[in-house]
């Protein structure tokens, strides 16, 4: 059983920027493997068009669970996750 928890982020302007991390991430689990774990992260953007975010890259990092990747990472580049991401409301 693959445990996976996410409590911190990286917010990539490109794409390419977000491919390279996954890609890293796979290779550094071997992804895909023989237990079914196809790939690290989905690819998600803010989508919510009046947070100051919107179009970057959302980047998850795993701090518990079987791929734990917040080692991997600069933390001064990591932010929590905003539930506005996603929502059209603006508050």
């Amino acid at each position: 059983m693959v445990i996976i928890t996410m409590n911190k982020y990286i917010l990539y302007s490109t794409e390419e920027e977000w491919n390279a991390s996954n890609e890293a991430m796979n290779t550094l689990f071997g992804l895909p493997d023989d237990k079914g774990n196809e790939r690290y992260a989905e690819i998600q953007q803010v989508s919510n068009l009046g947070h100051n975010d919107f179009g970057k890259y959302i980047f998850p990092i795993t701090t518990q669970g079987n791929f734990v990747t917040l080692n991997e990472f600069n933390v001064s580049d990591m932010v929590e996750f905003d539930p506005e991401w996603t929502s059209d409301e603006i508050t």
